[in-house]
């Protein structure tokens, strides 16, 4: 083997070698969140080894570099390596669950994510695998890394890159992105219309990442008080005010692994400063506290209007804004990618056949022409209620355009009784109309404020109209 080492050291190029220890460099920022790491070059001998858990093995970089990877675990193949596989196919590997001999005796059980590494020029210049370590016991022969399965202790199951269901060319380059970005730790700003399944896109990155086995908190900005918010985030002290306890903040709880914060545009301007100091520092202070405490996280963000309408106004400070988003994801509305709204419409149906034990076959096809001309300003989640809905009502096999909601069902034509007059006036159907807009935006918007902005009147004029016609918020 030293002389196929000596071969490559010789015949790579001098900034392939100079990329790969940037790369290492890049990844030891991520040091304190896996227990291994392992760089090899392309012909599959290793650069960089580090451990986090000295103890757990006998390998050392001093003992395994310049090593092929077949070399030192003595178990492997061509075949069983992820590394080598990930130097052939140019394809990463993530969470593959994995027991290593060492050719020092040792025994190692590790979940296993393997990524390629390429240069400038596209080619593949090597490969990083990163490990978490399992507890020494053999896993089941049976078992499979399911984040949705194994890790449902830290919560409700999250969602993967295989839950994004979509033919769309923009939302499969959205998923060749969450691919690449998730052996970083960069924060992630994402954009998208309410309803259009960001939050799902912040769970399949953490899903994806190295950070797979660590906490997953999600929180809507604008669920939340401001008075309450800033205790929620960063956590009490008790005695602080009157019934405070000493409760972790969300940036605790959440240490390790990714926070997501939804609709953080629509915190105040102070909160978004204290927001500003705390990623920069890396450190949080409870309130009432005097200790500041560090965390590592991962923040993933998003945002319901479009960035540049965000930094052209006053309600979002453009430094918290550029400090969220190194990584930008735009999510495509569902009007823009209606050739996924059959595909969407089948796994909804399936998903309801399953829960409700129905055997819906699917939509008609004046139903199905009908939702690929729908605008859906709702965007999946209201395809998704509009399925369920049609469940509760419908009595055949295939939903059929008299199981739609109302509300969707474009007008037909004014009838006229035996004088030629309207049985309806055209006021009274403006007003029909106004009050579905409403009834809408006040579905869609948990305050008084966003449902006035959606609309683009004031907040006095909304509760007017709301008094007028009798509409309340709807209890959550």
């Amino acid at each position: 083997m030293t002389d196929a080492w000596n071969h490559w050291r010789i015949s790579v190029r001098r900034k392939d070698v100079h990329m790969l220890w940037r790369y290492i460099e890049q990844m030891l920022d991520l040091y304190k969140n896996v227990d291994g790491i392992v760089v090899v070059n392309c012909d599959g001998f290793i650069e960089y080894y580090v451990t986090h858990r000295p103890g757990s093995n006998h390998l050392t970089n001093e003992k395994v570099a310049r090593k092929h990877v077949l070399d030192v675990w003595t178990n492997l193949t061509e075949e069983s390596s992820t590394l080598l596989n990930v130097l052939r196919t140019g394809k990463p590997m993530l969470n593959v669950i994995q027991t290593n001999h060492t050719y020092m005796g040792d025994v190692i059980h590790s979940i296993n994510s393997t990524m390629p590494i390429t240069n400038q020029a596209g080619k593949l210049i090597g490969a990083v695998d990163v490990s978490i370590y399992l507890p020494s016991e053999k896993p089941p022969a049976d078992l499979r890394l399911d984040v949705k399965k194994d890790f449902s202790h830290l919560g409700k199951p999250l969602f993967t890159l295989k839950d994004i269901i979509t033919n769309s060319e923009e939302m499969l380059k959205i998923k060749e992105q969450i691919e690449k970005i998730s052996v970083t730790g960069s924060s992630v700003l994402i954009y998208g219309e309410t309803g259009s399944g960001k939050e799902m896109i912040a769970q399949s990155i953490h899903s994806s990442s190295l950070r797979a086995a660590k906490p997953f908190i999600g929180q809507n900005c604008a669920a939340i008080p401001l008075s309450l918010l800033e205790s929620l985030l960063f956590g009490t002290t008790r005695g602080s005010y009157t019934g405070a306890e000493n409760k972790k903040g969300l940036f605790e709880m959440a240490d390790g692994g990714s926070l997501f914060l939804d609709e953080i545009n629509s915190m105040e301007i102070g909160m978004q400063a204290k927001i500003l100091r705390v990623l920069e520092e890396r450190k949080v202070r409870r309130i009432g506290g005097d200790k500041e405490i560090c965390f590592d996280v991962r923040l993933i963000s998003a945002v319901n209007r479009p960035p540049a309408e965000l930094l052209s106004g006053e309600f979002f400070r453009s430094d918290l804004y550029y400090r969220l988003s190194p990584v930008q994801i735009f999510l495509p509305p569902l009007r823009r990618r209606k050739e996924d709204i059959p595909l969407l419409a089948e796994h909804f149906i399936e998903m309801f056949n399953n829960s409700m034990q129905r055997d819906v076959v699917g939509v008609s096809e004046e139903v199905l022409q009908f939702f690929c001309s729908y605008s859906w300003p709702g965007n999946v989640r209201e395809l998704k209620n509009v399925v369920e809905g049609c469940f509760n009502i419908m009595s055949g096999r295939y939903i059929q355009m008299s199981d739609l909601p109302q509300y969707m069902l474009p007008e037909t034509s004014f009838s006229f009784d035996d004088e030629d007059r309207p049985r309806q006036s055209l006021q009274e159907k403006v007003n029909c109309y106004e009050k579905q807009l409403i009834q809408d935006a006040v579905n869609h918007y948990r305050t008084l404020t966003r449902a006035a902005r959606a609309l683009s009147i004031t907040k006095q004029g909304l509760r007017y109209k709301m008094e007028k016609y009798g509409i309340e918020f709807p209890v959550r």
